[in-house]
């Protein structure tokens, strides 16, 4: 043990060098904290009661020290290289499957169409007992997923629980390169609209987004628009946002500059090559979970008013991470500038360097700065970017999320695929009434409670009333209103039961036709898409709104 302490001693001082570009001072309070640690931290060892775990407590310490300055700057040690590795390309070794822990088990949730898991006859629903000879029980999630992870070509010896079979199976699964592409449907959504999903951008999205495009093209001669939908897409590669955005603007258009402390990190991205298609009509969807590289795609279009953003405001990441690589295969992921979108917003919603009573500073919107596009329309830097077209977003009711959330529809769906050999396409797929009903039966006698946003108010309300004394005189009234606003289960089945329904249909589909199922089921009642479709088809609207007129 003392070794190894000896070890993370000398790796810490020997980082005093990173930052010889500092100050004299700046060297100083360096050094000098960085002896108050180590002394610190050799003292701890030698007299706390306990054994102490060198690296678990340097772990510790190091993960703190960086929750201090804001989410996104994280230390990844050794074991986590190939998430590492998967954040940046997409890739890793394993078998290509989603798990989940319910209850004390670890359950296949999703295997990946055309990857080992799915090829090798792992379904959904099937549980993990062991892996290699090693039993899962008691194990998290991540524990799990780090024992399927490997070299590909190594084999994964799984033993699984099928539900509805009494013996357990015995699956030898061979790792393999996994690579996830960054579009998991592209297709027509319309005679004359195409539609390109995308959830990241690791390396090479660019060039994805440019053969699906291309692919589109080639395959419908009448396509006068495309939907590029970046809802729930996180960010990635900043190179892979400017490639995107190439497809539809010419070289030497100006995307994105990223201003930091460091004169490395002052750098402006533009377009480099001659753009696939600059005339087609161009829709790009937004949530609130679009954010950093999505949002500089989105914001980019936005400001050079070459296509109509559609749907909500945008997360508001307006940072740039670099991963670093340390020592001992260890990195970490740290933010060295801000990014500011042709317009000169940034759109950065929290200032982490401003806090008050420990916590940052959120963007307000009394205080957003005006600027304008290309065509002279007015933005903001509304710490996010605001859609042209803000639609308000769909939302599950409590009842919904609860059957989510307490596995009920995972397992009802489980038992309906044992009973239903294939379904149809997931275009004419339908969960019918009448298969609603024997999902009412199944759900009978099993534990979904939930509160309604009524009653969560409404317990607000009472201990608002309990501080300013006024319940006391008020309790019958109360009492009266709880029983108004209290959920009834039967009511809420038969009120929501058509999103119940088609929640239920789209785990249904994905059991056949997997990630890409889902999407094309869901398209059939997407509102923001439908509302993309419409406005380009509508040439003379989508001039209009991107005039500013």
């Amino acid at each position: 043990m003392k070794k190894s302490l000896n070890k993370i001693l000398i790796v810490i001082l020997i980082t005093v060098g990173l930052f010889s570009t500092s100050s004299t001072n700046s060297d100083f309070e360096i050094s000098k904290n960085l002896d108050i640690f180590t002394t610190l931290y050799r003292e701890l060892n030698q007299n706390y009661v306990d054994e102490l775990q060198p690296g678990e407590l340097m772990k510790i310490a190091i993960d703190e020290m960086l929750k201090s300055l804001d989410p996104y700057t994280v230390f990844f040690p050794e074991s986590d290289i190939e998430d590492v590795r998967f954040m940046t390309t997409g890739q890793y070794g394993g078998i290509g499957s989603l798990i989940q822990q319910q209850d004390d088990r670890i359950i296949i949730t999703e295997p990946y169409e055309g990857f080992p898991a799915q090829l090798n006859g792992l379904r959904a629903g099937d549980q993990i007992l062991e892996i290699n000879g090693k039993s899962v029980s008691g194990k998290t999630v991540s524990e799990v997923s780090d024992l399927l992870k490997g070299q590909p070509g190594s084999n994964a010896e799984l033993l699984i629980k099928r539900p509805f079979e009494e013996e357990p199976i015995s699956l030898s699964i061979q790792r393999k390169e996994i690579t996830i592409s960054d579009i998991p449907y592209s297709g027509m959504v319309d005679p004359k609209v195409g539609y390109i999903k995308l959830s990241g951008f690791t390396m090479n999205a660019g060039n994805q987004v440019k053969q699906a495009f291309e692919n589109l093209k080639a395959g419908n001669s009448g396509m006068e628009g495309i939907i590029i939908d970046l809802r729930g897409n996180g960010g990635g590669l900043l190179n892979e946002a400017v490639n995107i955005a190439n497809i539809f603007v010419d070289r030497g258009n100006l995307v994105v500059q990223t201003k930091g402390k460091l004169s490395d990190s002052n750098k402006s991205y533009k377009t480099l090559n001659s753009a696939t298609d600059k005339n087609i009509r161009l829709a790009v969807l937004i949530d609130g979970y679009s954010a950093s590289a999505s949002e500089i795609v989105a914001g980019f279009i936005q400001d050079v008013d070459r296509g109509v953003i559609i749907g909500q405001k945008s997360y508001g990441k307006g940072l740039v991470q670099n991963v670093i690589p340390l020592s001992y295969n260890t990195s970490f992921k740290v933010t060295t500038a801000k990014y500011y979108i042709p317009s000169g917003r940034c759109i950065q919603a929290i200032d982490y360097s401003k806090k008050v009573n420990g916590r940052a500073v959120h963007f307000n919107d009394s205080t957003k700065q005006k600027f304008t596009t290309k065509n002279g329309r007015v933005v903001y830097d509304a710490g996010g970017i605001l859609p042209d077209i803000d639609l308000k977003p769909d939302s599950l009711s409590d009842i919904t999320i609860s059957l989510l959330v307490k596995n009920h529809i995972f397992n009802f769906v489980t038992q309906y695929v044992r009973d239903h050999a294939t379904i149809p396409s997931p275009d004419k797929f339908e969960f019918t009434k009448t298969e609603y009903q024997q999902f009412l039966t199944y759900i009978e006698g099993r534990e979904f409670d939930y509160k309604t946003t009524s009653e969560r108010k409404l317990e607000e309300l009472i201990e608002a009333m309990k501080e300013d004394k006024y319940y006391d005189n008020s309790s019958t009234e109360i009492t009266s209103l709880k029983s108004k606003v209290g959920h009834n289960k039967q009511r809420d089945l038969e009120l929501f039961s058509s999103e119940i329904m088609n929640v239920v249909a789209n785990e249904i589909v994905s059991r056949y036709y997997y990630q890409k199922g889902r999407i094309i089921y869901d398209l059939r009642t997407d509102k923001e898409v439908k509302k993309a479709v419409e406005v380009l088809n509508n040439q003379t609207e989508y001039n209009r709104i991107l005039s500013g007129k």
